[in-house]
Parts: structure tokens; C-alpha cells; sequence
């Protein structure tokens, strides 16, 4: 499924609410939570944590340039945590939105499994709040596309965890004979072999085995495979949704293999609505090699609030190695 290509209507505060986490891909603490709207159809969802402190709202990540990027006409605040800075930051971001032609429907704070509207004054939301429930139409919608939520933000990122030592040893060992093996093939029949591979893995359903990854980590060190694979993924079919894949690769692989597999990953937890996972992905990836382009152009453009859809043009011809490295 493709949460980037689900059209979700919003009807209430509770929809947002129940929906955001699965948006996120986990529940949200000291954070504060902007869902842009265009025609009260839900365009995108940022995150930003909030300041220590209602003192420190200098430290409070304005994200109207995202929302402005991405065509909202209107936007839904909800604040994660202790109330003085929550509704502080409510406040700020609200002013932000709203300076830039963004009007701020609603300002909502959720604490301790209740919420809270700041621009309801109606019996429909009480001053004592009312319970966060389990579950409303539109996070259902979200569900069937494939949302999910994690415990915590934590979560997100053990998903990227190296695997056992063994395994990347076993891994790194069959690096070495796939590389041996490879001095007596012509570089047709070397290519030919690598694509043949990265194609049954792009559309089987389980993952693949010891040899199987070295093979795939090695042919995206090609980056006329690496590009093909990008091209692929943007596309935005069914077929390309393989991010599970690429995190496994990500996760066996050692030294320079690491970055182009991270990338990939990062990419397509990106183009398929997984924006956190995407940014640990990306500096999983630039951890190992601090300067990958394609890493640091990737997560530069997640930052900025781009919509995945516009990336779908990525991979497409190498022109004066806009993509190299």
C-alpha cells in the first residue's frame, strides 16, 4: 500500500488525533504536530519536538515552509505533552500559519490518553478534556493502506539495527568470493546477473538469503543499477514497495555497501510515507559514508517538506551526474 496516494477526509478532531501516530509510524511525546490540509483533505504531517521549556520557544522548529510547499490552504496543530509549553508552542505555530496565509483550523493537545481543543469553546470539547479513542473512520482508512504505529520514535529506528554478528560476517565473506568469482565475467555478463537479481527480489515476497545480499549490495554499488532501483521505487507502483528489503539489506551490509543500500531504503520509506524511517535510514547512510550525495540530497529534500510524488522523475538519466555518488 501507499500512504502518499491516500486520499484521507478529516471530519473531527478525534480523526486526526487516532491518525496522526499511524502517519508518524509511532506515537508522539513532547512534540508538536502539524497536519496540513488542502479542501480539509489531509496533505501532509510534520513533527518537530518541542523546547524544554514555554521559555524556550526560540527552539521551536517553524514548519510553515513546508505547509506553503505543499499548497495547504489550512492546518491542525496537536501538541504532545506538559501543558504550559504545549500550548505555548500551540500559540507560536499558530501565529506562524496563520502570518503566511495558512489557516489554523484547530490548536489540540493530548496528554495522558485525553485531548484537549484550544479553539473550541463549545460543550462538544469540555475544559477537562475527553478520552483519546481507540480507533475513528479516517485512521481505519489509514490502517488498510498500511499505517502503523510504534511505541516511540525508538522503534522507528531499532527497526535500521545491525543484524547478529555472525550474519554479517557470513555476509561479508560471501562480499569477498562474489568479488573473487567475478574477475572471470565480462561486465555484460557481471550487469546482466545483478539485474536479473535485484528484479526477482523487487517483486518476491519473502528475503533474500546470505548469498542473495552480497549479490544485492554489491550491485548497488553500480549506480546505473542504484538508479534503476531509484526509478523503480519512484514510480510509486505496488511492485516497487520492497522498503522492507532495503532495510534488510541495510542491516547485513559492512563498509561502502552500507550508504547505497541505506539510501535505497531511506528512499523508499520516503516515496511510500515513512518519513522517519526515511531520515534514519539517510543518516545510517551518511554515517558511513559522510559524503553520498544521493543521501544528502535525499534527506535535504525529506527536511524541506517535498512531496514524495515529486521525486518521481529521480533515476532517470544521470545527466551531468546529478545523481553520482
Amino acid at each position: 500500500m501507499n500512504l502518499t496516494e491516500t486520499k484521507i477526509s478529516i471530519k473531527g478532531p478525534t480523526d486526526l488525533i487516532t491518525t496522526v501516530p499511524l502517519l508518524l509510524g509511532f506515537h508522539p511525546e513532547h512534540s508538536l504536530v502539524v497536519v496540513g490540509l488542502i479542501d480539509f483533505d489531509l496533505q501532509c504531517t510534520f513533527r518537530v519536538d518541542l523546547p524544554g521549556s514555554a521559555d524556550h520557544l526560540e527552539h521551536l522548529r517553524d514548519l510553515t515552509a513546508q505547509l506553503c510547499r505543499n499548497e495547504c490552504d489550512a492546518a491542525v496543530l496537536i501538541a504532545y505533552g506538559e501543558r504550559e509549553v504545549a500550548e505555548a508552542s500551540l500559540e507560536r505555530g499558530a501565529h506562524r500559519l496563520d502570518a503566511a496565509g495558512i489557516k489554523p483550523v484547530d490548536r489540540l493537545r493530548v496528554s495522558e490518553g485525553r485531548w484537549f481543543s484550544l479553539s473550541c469553546g463549545r460543550a462538544c470539547c469540555p475544559p477537562e478534556g475527553k478520552p483519546v479513542p481507540e480507533s475513528s473512520a479516517a485512521s481505519c482508512e489509514v490502517a488498510v493502506a498500511g499505517g502503523h504505529a510504534l511505541s516511540d520514535r525508538a522503534a522507528v529506528a531499532a527497526q535500521l539495527d545491525p543484524a547478529e554478528d555472525g550474519r554479517r560476517a557470513a555476509v561479508a565473506s560471501a562480499v569477498e568470493a562474489i568479488l573473487l568469482a567475478e574477475t572471470e565475467l565480462d561486465w555484460a555478463e557481471q550487469r546482466g546477473r545483478d539485474l536479473h537479481t535485484v528484479e526477482h527480489w523487487m517483486s518476491a515476497e519473502d528475503l533474500p538469503d546470505t548469498d542473495d545480499i552480497a549479490t544485492l549490495g554489491l550491485a548497488l554499488g553500480d549506480l546505473d543499477i542504484r538508479d534503476f532501483v531509484i526509478e523503480r521505487i519512484g514510480s510509486g507502483g505496488f511492485e516497487a514497495n520492497r522498503t522492507d528489503l532495503w532495510v534488510w539489506l541495510a542491516r547485513h551490509l559492512e563498509d561502502e555497501l552500507v550508504a547505497p543500500a541505506a539510501t535505497v531504503a531511506g528512499f523508499a520509506a520516503y516515496r511510500f510515507g515513512n518519513g522517519v524511517l526515511a531520515l534514519e535510514a539517510f543518516e545510517m547512510a551518511l554515517r558511513s559514508q559522510p559524503n553520498y550525495r544521493l543521501a544528502q540530497m535525499l534527506m535535504a529534500a525529506l527536511q524541506a517538506g517535498i512531496p514524495p510524488g515529486a521525486l518521481d522523475g529521480i533515476g532517470r538519466g544521470r545527466a551531468g551526474g546529478v545523481l553520482d555518488g
